[in-house]
């Protein structure tokens, strides 16, 4: 799950992928509608018929797969045999997101954007900043982000703002107001990878690390020269991950 499918590598096998870059939902905060959508993509047979099912998500897409596969219990179409997640958090999102505006060596200098959020949610500013990193228009750009030049986090983030509609950009940051799924993470009882780049200018490792030690059956692998868009840069990773969480024996794939 992302914002956009062609963040993620070719995986040799069957692959639904949501895409949201176009939807809006409307005025109304929280996952809901995300939700909603989520279930009727899954309504598929290509979902529905597998006999193996692993979620996948990157940042806000891993944010939507934590509620989605609580909401369900892990029955019904959120019946996994496991969970890679990549670059994301557990909560509170506008607490965890904390910029990075310098780096040297191990140390870090970020800021976090709780106190910009006011300004941040108005309809102005988001198509503000449409307009500035898109040439001037509203009108949103299809971007194949595999075909990208530079991947760094500002490029990738640069192309985002191209390809995703400004009032779609707006509504998934009401969607992640509130988020903080951290209390309910030990009934996610199945196996878990958690990815994360070490040089992620978003999410800073700790996040990662909470949310590794709230799943139950979690391995959290920190890539050391990856920043936030690890399915991008590091395909390679995301493929073993999701090997990794099937080559779990069904059997003790969940307890009890």
């Amino acid at each position: 799950m992302s914002l956009n499918a062609t963040t993620f590598p070719a995986f040799p096998y069957p692959a639904l992928a949501p895409n949201f870059s176009r939807f809006v939902p409307g005025t109304g905060r929280g996952m809901e509608p995300y939700l909603e959508a989520l279930d009727r993509l899954v309504d598929d047979p290509l979902w529905t018929g597998a006999a193996d099912r692993v979620v996948v998500g990157h940042s806000f897409g891993g944010m939507l797969a934590l509620v989605w596969l609580l909401r369900h219990r892990l029955s019904g179409p959120a019946a996994v045999r496991g969970l890679v997640l990549v670059g994301t958090t557990a909560g509170p999102m506008f607490d965890a997101v904390r910029i990075q505006l310098a780096r040297v060596g191990d140390r870090e200098l970020r800021v976090g954007i709780k106190p910009f959020l006011p300004a941040w949610y108005h309809g102005r500013v988001t198509r503000g900043v449409k307009r500035l990193l898109n040439g001037g228009t509203l009108r949103t750009r299809d971007v194949d982000f595999r075909a990208l030049r530079f991947r760094s986090d500002l490029a990738v983030g640069v192309a985002g703002w191209r390809n995703t509609d400004w009032a779609a950009r707006r509504s998934y940051r009401w969607a992640m107001d509130g988020f903080d799924v951290r209390d309910r993470l030990s009934e996610l009882e199945l196996p878990a990878i958690v990815l994360h780049g070490k040089r992620d200018r978003l999410f800073p490792v700790a996040a990662a690390e909470t949310l590794a030690r709230g799943l139950p059956r979690a391995e959290l692998r920190v890539l050391p020269d990856a920043g936030h868009i690890v399915p991008l840069t590091h395909g390679e990773a995301v493929r073993a991950a999701v090997e990794d969480v099937l080559s779990v024996k069904r059997e003790t794939w969940k307890s009890g």
